[in-house]
């Protein structure tokens, strides 16, 4: 597991231009006739001028109103860009909350045929607040100096989601918080290095959810989702990874949840990779098959140890290691239980014997009634007794 360098965003500067309407006057003598006129006049205009506003900030067409991508964003009567099917070479900054709705805006990228498409070559660059980006195809740059989308200034309430992202490089690079990845599809290339990158700053609750990651070199790969810096409050959920390598590599977090995601890992490499300094982390309800390991704890940067490590209903199957904690990887040992651990060709459970403490896996299924002595290896300092005797997972641990 390499690291990559951090983000540093490109800089794009656009102005912000508003649409003011125009002020009625109102003059003249007394009487009913010019009274009436007056009266009428400025509550047609009033009304229109209201309508028209109001039909105007709610949407705005590209390329039907507005030549570019970014024109529509700089008007700030536009809350929401609506962005037409066909293809767009520009690098886009968005300095303040509002919907950029793609041709393809509230249908699953996972799952969506045809060409009706918006799609963008170049850089999205998020600068603000409660941005949401929905139903683009996004094809970003190769070098992992920058990504499709970048968002590095903290911000937070952000939604991306329905985003087919077609990665050479990197897919996107974040720092905000309050932010939801949802329903987009990253599909790498051999040259990628990362997904979604959380770097360089703290981040708190922030979900990656329902997305699908395919089509890395795993040898080269770092992960589908990077948290590198003192992140709180993360969920993993429901994702698909096929073939990448790793699917999520945490450092420095506090309440990193993982659940319900399905991998099919990249020899050598590490589904799950808690790599340090990690404190309450849940691993539930994944399967993992033909990984390096199907999840790993670790201390391999000099981050320092993790605490309160808990896997659990998982299935780990036909791994080279189904949980594999190394030296120096914890305090207070990792607590495997009540997992289904097949197939894994090297060990079921390995704790390195500098690991820092023993591991629970007690009450887990092994593949067979006897236990790892009919099923998958375990090391020294693995506790693996009792275990369960059938493959149902909740049933009694004796």
């Amino acid at each position: 597991m390499k690291m990559t360098r951090k983000m540093r965003p490109l800089l794009v500067v656009g102005g912000i231009a508003g649409l003011t309407a125009a002020a009625w006057g109102a003059g003249g003598g007394i009487g009913f006739a010019s009274t009436h006129s007056a009266t009428h006049s400025a509550t047609h205009s009033a009304t229109h001028g209201a309508t028209h506003s109001a039909t105007h900030s709610a949407t705005c067409g590209v390329p039907a109103r507005y030549p570019t991508i970014q024109a529509a964003v700089d008007d700030g009567n536009c809350r929401t860009v609506q962005v037409a099917a066909g293809a767009y070479t520009e690098s886009v900054t968005v300095s303040r909350s509002l919907t950029l709705r793609g041709a393809q805006a509230g249908q699953d990228a996972r799952s969506r045929r045809g060409n009706r498409e918006s799609a963008l070559t170049g850089t999205i660059t998020v600068k603000a607040d409660d941005v949401t980006l929905d139903g683009f195809t996004l094809n970003g740059p190769v070098d992992q100096g920058t990504a499709a989308l970048v968002m590095q200034d903290g911000n937070s309430g952000e939604t991306i989601q329905n985003n087919i992202f077609h990665n050479p490089g990197r897919a996107a690079s974040f720092t905000t918080s309050r932010t939801v990845f949802r329903r987009n599809a990253v599909k790498n290339t051999a040259t990628a290095g990362d997904g979604f990158q959380g770097n360089s700053r703290p981040v708190r609750d922030v979900t990656i959810a329902d997305n699908n990651f395919s089509g890395a070199d795993p040898t080269r790969y770092n992960a589908d989702v990077t948290f590198i810096e003192g992140d709180r409050n993360l969920t993993v959920n429901g994702n698909r990874s096929t073939g990448d390598g790793t699917l999520v590599a945490l450092f420095k977090t506090t309440g990193a949840r993982i659940t319900g995601n399905t991998v099919t890992g990249g020899t050598g490499a590490s589904a799950i990779y808690i790599g340090g300094a990690d404190h309450n982390v849940t691993v539930t309800d994944n399967t993992i098959s033909d990984a390096g390991s199907a999840v790993k704890v670790a201390n391999d940067f000099g981050g320092g140890a993790s605490s309160a490590v808990t896997i659990t209903r998982n299935t780990l199957r036909k791994n080279q290691y189904a949980v594999n904690v190394a030296k120096d990887a914890t305090t207070g040992g990792v607590h495997a239980n009540r997992n289904s651990i097949t197939g894994n060709a090297r060990y079921g459970v390995f704790t390195d014997p500098a690991a820092g403490a023993r591991t629970d896996a007690t009450c887990n299924w092994w593949g067979n009634i006897r236990g790892p002595a009919g099923g998958d290896k375990v090391s020294s300092g693995v506790d693996y007794k009792p275990w369960l005797k059938f493959s149902s997972l909740s049933v009694g641990c004796r």
